[in-house]
């Protein structure tokens, strides 16, 4: 290539590195090329020696020794393809010096844009009283302003959101006194597990000692049982684990069931209340060590007794794992995730067990396996005993990594996923809704997230539905008891980075991590009057409605 041309621009580069520059020179290139060196334009060709004499030539004279003028339409051709060239460069280096130039994105911007930034602005939907709500754990220390040298820029210094050792917040619930939710923290030369409560309004916070968390646990999770909150906590004993129910009345604790679980490695347990029984489910690995299963039990949650045995509810074929519960009349609606059953291996080898599988396939593929995974509800009675059959509500060959359900009208459930073929604490996949009716049928589905989700996980709430991630804002949206969004999904900037985690009339619980502590406090929320929002075509399922639509009226899923 001549000196002083540009190098010519590789589109699949275009915002990105070049070759070997170091990352300080990436994404500059415009700015550094010689775009204005010396253009060198080569002499025409001259003239032949000839009977060129000065004052004596005539026109007749200039030609060469064959007797044509070919030297003279070549030389003056040579001149115009310098001038063309020299033109040519200039009006490129003109183009360059334009920080916009039409149709082109310039390389120090990103080629996609901001997923935020396509989301409507909203009013603020959410506002938070005066209440300090209720601080459990260290608080952060203050730390001192920054001492700035002459001429120096300091940016401001950010406490970490998340910090070692932090306070952790499991489920939260709604009760006849407030909102309640299961904390774990360090005290006492170990970790203790409470019951944190906060009246509807976020005062009154009070906390409540369960007792010592002997293991690496998760914090209790929590259930309202009138002006009482059941708590599970999960326990190591010889025999594996053993999940502990209590009854929180005020202040006082009182210990009910203990439930025998396996040692398998999902701590997976969820605890609600319907009536007058209340229904821990929880998985553990099958007899035979193939597959997984999920387990449920119930009790009288007055009483704390009449505890019936622990039932599989899952069938053969099928290894299931992560159940979730949510209350309709005379029962629950109970859901998971499903897989199918890993088959034999075709050199007629023995398969490691169940509780074994996950470590020896990881450590061999030096990865995350992803594997198909689909979400399935069955409704049970009072007794814990399915009253159907267990129905799949998203496809077969799908990547369900994380979901949550809701109570919905007329008996209903609503479920929230996200689907996505990366692995764990990876960005991006789709976020869906769908409702699933009482008597049945197909289940009514709407994508209503298809970008910017991030490394989000949906939580569904009496009235909302949230994606949190691990910083930053939380989309929020307002639903109706039907499934229908009442306004865009959008990040709330009046919440800032807290997540909510539960609600009842349009108050918000909300969780805010401060280093090793945790605030929680209350929010008033209400929809902001806008219309559904739109979803692109190409996230939607094939054959549905590229708009947000009540549930009801979404085309079923697959």
């Amino acid at each position: 290539m001549a000196e002083g041309d540009d190098a010519p621009r590789d589109p699949d580069r275009h915002g990105g590195g070049h070759g070997d520059e170091p990352p300080a020179q990436q994404g500059s290139r415009r700015q550094e090329a010689p775009r204005n060196a010396p253009i060198r334009v080569g002499p025409a060709r001259p003239l032949r020696a000839g009977r060129l004499r000065g004052d004596d030539a005539s026109p007749g004279d200039m030609r060469d020794d064959d007797g044509s003028s070919l030297a003279s339409r070549l030389g003056w051709v040579g001149i115009a393809a310098g001038l063309a060239v020299m033109i040519f460069f200039s009006w490129r280096a003109l183009r360059d010096d334009d920080p916009s130039p039409p149709n082109e994105v310039p390389d120090d911007e990103p080629l996609v844009a901001d997923a935020a930034a396509a989301v409507p602005a909203l009013p603020p939907r959410c506002s938070e009283p005066e209440q300090a709500g209720l601080l459990v754990g260290e608080p952060p220390k203050a730390r001192p302003p920054p001492v700035a040298l002459a001429g120096d820029e300091i940016e401001p210094e950010r406490d970490d959101e998340l910090a070692p050792f932090a306070v952790e917040i499991g489920e939260a619930a709604v009760y006849g006194g407030g909102f309640a939710a299961g904390t774990l923290r360090d005290a006492e030369g170990g970790s203790v597990a409470m019951v944190a409560t906060l009246g509807i309004d976020g005062s009154g916070g009070k906390l409540v000692r369960l007792g010592r968390s002997r293991g690496d646990l998760e914090a209790p999770v929590v259930a309202g049982a009138g002006k009482s909150v059941l708590a599970a906590m999960v326990e190591p004993n010889a025999g594996g684990r053993a999940i502990k129910i209590a009854r929180v009345t005020g202040a006082e604790v009182a210990w009910g069931p203990e439930l025998t679980e396996g040692r398998d490695e999902s701590l997976a347990v969820d605890l609600s209340v319907s009536g007058a029984r209340a229904l821990v489910a929880w998985d553990d690995v099958s007899r035979d060590h193939e597959r997984g299963t999920v387990l449920v039990a119930s009790f009288d949650h007055e009483t704390m007794q009449s505890v019936t045995p622990a039932r599989p509810v899952t069938g053969e074929g099928i290894d299931a794992d992560s159940p979730r519960l949510a209350r309709r009349p005379g029962g629950w609606w109970l859901a998971y995730v499903a897989r199918a059953e890993s088959k034999p291996a075709a050199d007629g080898k023995k398969k490691p067990p169940k509780d074994q599988a996950d470590d020896d396939e990881s450590e061999a593929r030096g990865g995350q396996t992803i594997e198909q995974a689909w979400l399935e509800v069955v409704p049970l009675d009072e007794s814990a005993v399915p009253i159907g059959a267990a129905q799949r509500i998203t496809p077969r060959d799908g990547h369900v990594l994380a979901f949550d359900i809701e109570a919905g009208d007329d008996g209903s459930v609503l479920a929230a996923w996200r689907d996505d073929d990366t692995p764990t604490g990876s960005s991006g996949g789709t976020v869906s809704l769908a409702r699933v009716s009482a008597g049945g049928g197909a289940a009514s589905t709407q994508v209503i997230a298809d970008e910017g989700v991030g490394t989000g996980v949906p939580s569904l709430l009496p009235g909302w539905v949230a994606v949190s991630g691990v910083s930053g804002a939380k989309r929020l949206a307002a639903m109706s008891p039907s499934g229908a969004l009442l306004d865009a999904l959008a990040p709330e900037a009046s919440l800032g980075s807290a997540e909510p985690v539960a609600a009842s009339n349009g108050k918000l619980l909300l969780v805010r991590h401060l280093g090793r502590a945790v605030r929680l406090s209350v929010a008033t929320c209400a929809a902001a009057p806008s219309p559904a929002p739109s979803v692109s075509a190409s996230a939607a399922a094939p054959g549905a409605s590229s708009a947000v639509a009540p549930a009801g009226s979404a085309k079923p899923a697959p």
